[in-house]
Formats: structure tokens, sequence, C-alpha cells
């Protein structure tokens, strides 16, 4: 029984507590507000009912699976929402999975448009509190920081102010009542103050980073067993390349022209890349190939059976992100079994997992030393894409600046270190820029500030000649009152864009120009350093808006991350149109929940055998596409049950987080990879037969 869990006499106390006082009240510091349980209840009766006999033993309101489909609003008038700094419940649910918590802002009462929403993952039999700090509504963070229990939290949407406020709504992520089983909420409060973690709990996490909440075919159970099983694939997996393929992994049935490194080329129809000894070559890769699944411990310690002291064996796991310490039980078990060899042996048990996997590409963020030993193709993340001091929105740059040119030319001197090497395919240049998450007007919402720049100065400029230097064409034309060009460069100018069709257009446009800008100048610097290497793009997170189309003139390779059951065809073509060049996907993944994980990732079928279909649809579909040149999957290793640094703990491994492989993944992958120039060259169809999907669950 859980700690949590209080005796039938003090639970009857606790409703008679309840029954004598209407509002719960919570003794902290700071709080400025704390909602009255039963109005809630009362204003939402469809929703939401009042539950004191429940797991927490104290006063809750019940939000219903219903509410999947609706929302529970909180009241407005007489509460000091402008004056508060952070939204707090304390949260409760018993679903076999993750859960999500969606928290909405609305400028009017009547409003069914969202202007900024918190979503916030939640463990399921975890108490956890939930804290929304109000900070996040002026739209510039996009994922919240992580806290104790509180699993990964983004907040899309549009700036907004406090006074603002006209409606706030809590619900949950749509899903099938079949998963869905509600959750209870307490001590929904406002507070000027951070509030403290809650009281310790019973440890949920075993002494291998294995979740203690279910038992699944697999779970290692000893110290002896684990050893035989990880000691025991480093022994099984020594596969070669097929013999029709290149010591690159390329395709032997057909050779153009070798440079000595890959390059891409349009032949007989179809775009593909071509490796250093002239062979076609479709890359079929792996992404985070690294022994990495490292999550935060700091304020969850008790969650844990084990956590090695400082200066032991174990400190290549303890690792430190920011505020955070991190423990890494995938690296933790590599040492119980291999001790001090324990990273060459890692590097020589995945080498051969990968090869027999026939994956031909080690994918993004993958370990260097791999990446150097293997003797395998691979991608490269560049780090640190220039930035400049004023953000203008989000993480974009300051791109007019001479600091951003100088940052530029810096950024680009790290391409020196793989000058050369004729295993790299080529570098992507960022991961999913935040300002490209939603179709965002990053020009008017530059103006919503009253930060000067110079990209400010150069719009400001770029209007003087659009407008023949006459701010009373101007004026007109967005439908404003400028005293002249120069006010333009630090007055805030809230919501720019919705003032005339006129400024929606004029600012569209120069956001392209600060697009271009954006990519112009690390590109140009690195190709001046290294003319060889495939330039692979920014792998946005998906075609949000025109600006994303941008980048022609620049990639050689046009990358996308590209969550769905299959590639889409329409949205591949059409950037092959626009750009003039082959498509990349740098990431898509499948994930369940029958194993040793609560969240499935941003792709969910019903098992594991399932994730082995979902993979060969999805990689032989795309590899039909004739503008695609490859397809990566996310990722080698499952996440921590805690979440990673941020929060994620999705199933979406090869690997578990004792190193397992999963024997339907390996199938799977093997079957479809080892195919792939078949399926690619034409001779050989697709397979038709769909995953059986589930709702998706993740954060």
């Amino acid at each position: 029984m859980k700690a949590i869990k209080i005796s039938l006499f003090t639970a009857a106390l606790m409703v008679l507590m309840f029954v004598g006082c209407r509002q719960s009240t919570v003794k902290e510091a700071g709080v400025l507000y704390t909602f009255d349980l039963r109005q809630l209840a009362d204003a939402n009766p469809t929703l939401v009912r009042i539950d004191p006999q429940n797991t927490l033993g104290r006063p809750t309101v019940y939000l219903s699976p219903d509410a999947a489909e609706a929302e529970l609003s909180l009241p407005i008038e007489n509460v000091p929402w402008a004056e508060a700094r952070y939204l707090v419940a304390d949260v409760y649910h018993e679903n076999r999975h993750s859960d999500m918590i969606w928290f909405r802002f609305y400028e009017r009462a009547d409003s069914q448009h969202v202007r900024i929403a918190g979503k916030i993952g939640l463990l399921p039999s975890l108490e956890t509190r939930v804290v929304l700090p109000f900070s996040y509504l002026d739209g510039q963070t996009f994922f919240m920081a992580r806290r104790p229990r509180q699993m990964k939290g983004t907040m899309p949407g549009s700036r907004m102010q406090p006074e603002q406020i006209g409606r706030v709504t809590i619900a949950l992520e749509p899903a099938t009542k079949e998963y869905q089983a509600g959750v209870w909420l307490s001590n929904l409060r406002l507070t000027t103050e951070e509030p403290a973690p809650l009281p310790k709990e019973v440890p949920i996490v075993d002494q291998w980073g294995q979740w203690t909440e279910r038992d699944w075919p697999g779970k290692i159970k000893g110290e002896a067993q684990l050893n035989d099983r990880m000691r025991g694939l480093a022994e099984s997996v020594s596969a070669a390349f097929p013999e029709n393929w290149s010591a690159y992994g390329g395709w032997k049935e057909k050779r153009l022209a070798a440079t000595g490194f890959f390059r891409v080329q349009k032949h007989e129809g179809r775009w593909w890349l071509v490796d250093p000894e002239g062979y076609l070559f479709f890359s079929v890769g792996m992404d985070c190939a690294n022994p990495n699944a490292a999550g935060p411990i700091t304020g969850m310690e008790d969650l844990f059976v084990w956590l090695p002291d400082s200066g032991s064996a174990f400190d290549p796991a303890l690792q430190r992100r920011g505020r955070y310490r991190t423990m890494n039980f995938m690296a933790a078990n590599l040492i119980r079994v291999f001790g001090e060899e324990w990273e060459s042996r890692w590097q020589q048990m995945t080498r051969g997992l990968l090869v027999q996997c026939r994956f031909n590409t080690i994918g993004n963020w993958s370990d260097l030393k791999l990446v150097k030993n293997a003797r395998l193709p691979y991608v490269w993340p560049l780090r640190g894409f220039p930035s400049t001091e004023v953000r203008l929105y989000r993480d974009f740059p300051d791109v007019f600046s001479q600091q951003y040119r100088d940052a530029s030319e810096r950024f680009a001197q790290q391409i020196v270190d793989f000058k050369g090497d004729p295993y790299m395919i080529g570098y992507f240049l960022a991961n999913e820029p935040l300002w490209a998450f939603g179709d965002n007007n990053i020009a008017a919402e530059m103006l919503a500030t009253t930060t000067s720049s110079a990209t400010r100065q150069a719009l400001v400029e770029w209007l003087k000649k659009q407008y023949g230097n006459d701010i009373a064409r101007l004026s007109a034309a967005w439908r404003q009152e400028f005293p002249s060009f120069d006010a333009l460069l630090t007055t805030a100018i809230p919501d720019a864009a919705d003032s005339s069709p006129a400024a929606e257009r004029d600012l569209r446009q120069f956001s392209l120009l600060m697009v271009d800008e954006y990519l112009r100048l690390p590109t140009q610097a690195l190709r001046r350093l290294d003319p060889h290497h495939l330039n692979l793009g920014i792998r946005y997170a998906w075609i949000s808006s025109e600006l994303c189309y941008r980048g022609g003139d620049y990639f050689d390779v046009f990358s996308i991350n590209s969550y769905s059951d299959q590639p889409n065809a329409q949205t591949i073509a059409e950037i092959a149109r626009r750009s003039g060049k082959p498509v990349m996907i740098g990431e898509f993944h499948h994930g369940a929940i029958d194993r040793g994980l609560p969240s499935t990732g941003i792709r969910g079928v019903t098992s594991q055998e399932e994730r082995g279909v979902a993979y060969r649809y999805y990689v032989e579909q795309g590899a039909a596409l004739p503008d695609l040149v490859g397809v990566h999957y996310f990722q080698l290793n499952d996440q921590p049950v805690l979440g990673r640094f941020d929060g994620e703990n999705y199933n979406i491994g090869l690997v578990d987080i004792c190193n397992q492989p999963y024997p339907e993944m390996v199938q799977a992958t093997t079957a479809t990879n080892e195919t792939i120039y078949e399926v690619a060259a034409g001779s050989r169809k697709p397979v038709e037969r769909k995953p059986q999907v589930m709702p998706a669950i993740y954060f």
C-alpha cells in the first residue's frame, strides 16, 4: 500500500472536516488565493465531483474522463490573477500510463480561441505538485523548466499579460475512456512564491533504473541476470553488411561518379545520396546512439531505491545538467557488468547491433567516440547555433547585427574537426528552433517589445523604401498613428500584424528576409571552411509556416522531423519543389506501454510487435517516395522512467534501460533495412500493413 494512503479512521475524520469547511486551505508561504473546491464542483457538475474518500485521503475534486471533451472553468471575478506569479495544484491519477493536464488561458470569457496554454505531464500513481509560472505567459518560453516529479511541460501560444486573462480552464489530454480514468486535484491555488516540494514518497525506481510499479517480460530481477544478458549481447552482435552493400552501406547494384565524399544526385527520376565510392545510398539511421539514459534526481532522491555515493566506481553515471544532478542508469548497468571497460564494450556492442539491424547511418546526437571509431557513415549536429544578446522572439537572434556575423564565423570553426572524413555524410545546422513552433510572425513579435536591435533598424529602413520614406502612407496602410519612422525603433506595438492586411503582409515579408539572413551567414561561413560535406539543414519540427520553406539556396538536403504513421508524401514533394533539394527525415518513432514505461512517445501503438510493424510501414512507405533520401529513428535507448532532462519518459528505444534489445524491434528493423534499396529503387513494393495504433501519450 502506498505511503500516501491513510487509515479508514483518518479518512472518515477528513470527510467530517470537509463537510464543516467548504474551502480547503494550504499552509504555505505566498498563498494569494485558494480555490473553493465545492464551488468548482457546483459550477462544473458534469465534469467534476467532490471526492473526499480517495487515495490521497483529503478533499479533492475529481476531474472525470469527460473532461477530455470539455474544460473545467476557474472563476475570474474577485480572483487576483494579475497579482499571482504561480498557478499551483496537487494532482494524482491511477491510470496505467502517464497523463497530461492542460491549463488554458483566454482573453475573454466567451472566447473559444486559446491565447496561450500550458501542457504538463503526470506520472501514474505519484502525487505531483504541478507549478505553472505566470512568467511563461509572455510566450518566450516554449519548454518549461523541469520541476521535481513534474514531467515535461510545454507552453504553446501567443504572449499575453496577466491582466488580459478573461478565462482560465483545466482539461485532460483528449483520450478514449479505455485509457483515461480521470485525475484528482487538490490545493488548487495562486501563489506569489514557488511552493516547496511534496513530502517524501515510496521509491518507484529500482537499482537498475526500472519502474517498480509494474512487471513485464524481460524485466531484470538480479545482478546475475543482468550480467548474463549484457555479456550475451556483446558476444552475439558481430554482423557485417550484406554482400551487395558497399563498405559505406551503399548499394552495389548501381554506381555513379565517386568523389570521395557523400553527395546528392537525382538519378532516373528520384533523388539519392551517393556514397564516397559512387554507390547509391539511402540513409537508414539511429539517433542518439550513446550510452546515456540520464534523468534528474535533484529533489526526487526519495523516488529511487538506490543511488551511488560520489567517489565510487559509478561516478561516470552521476552527472550534472544545469541546476540538477542527474543519474544515468544505462551507464551504471554497463559499469556493473564491464567495470572500467564499460565504454569500449558499449561501443563494440552498439556497432554490432546497428550493423546486425542493417542501419547504415549513425544518427544525430550520437557518441563522438562511437562516431570516430565505428567506421560507419554518420551525421553530426553542430553545436551552439549562432546567437546574440538580444533575442527577437524566443530563440531568434538579432540577425542583422555584427554580433550575429561574428557568432556565425565562430560557429563554423567546429567543422574543421571533421574535414576530410569520408564517413561523415553531413551536418545539421540546428534542431527544431523554437521560433518555428507555430505559424509565428517573427517581425511582428519583434515589434511587440520596446527592445531596440539591428534587425529592427533594418526593418525600419526596409519600410522606408516600401513607403517612399512617407510615414503618413505607412500610418494609413497599417491603420496606426506613427509620428516618425524612428518611433518604430523602440515603441512597443502589440499585435502589429493584426492592425491591417498591409501590416500583416509587410511583416510576413520582412520575416522571410530575417530567416534568409539567419541561414545565409552561418552556411556561407561553413562552406568556406568545408566545401565537401553536405549541409543537411535545420531539422524543423514540422513545416509550421512559409518561413520554414526557406533554405533552398543554402542547404544540400532539406531536413525535417516527422512524427506520423508514414511520411507525408505531399509535404515532402512540396519541400522538394520549393527548395529544389532532396529531403531527409531526422526523427520519427512509435512507442507502446506494454513494457516498462508509462508513455508511448509522439506516436502510440498497442504493443512491441506493433512497434515493429510501425517501423516497417513508415520506413518502406518513405523509401518509396522519390524525393526522400533518408529516415532516422529516434532513438537507440528507452528514456528513464522519471524522465530525461526535460521530462520525457517514452518507450521508444531499440534497447531498454538495461541495454536489452527489444526482439520485436530487432526483427522488424533488420527485415526492413535489409531490403530498403529494392523499395527505394522501385523493384519491391512497400508493405501495406499498418500498425494498430492507440492514443499517443506524450508531453
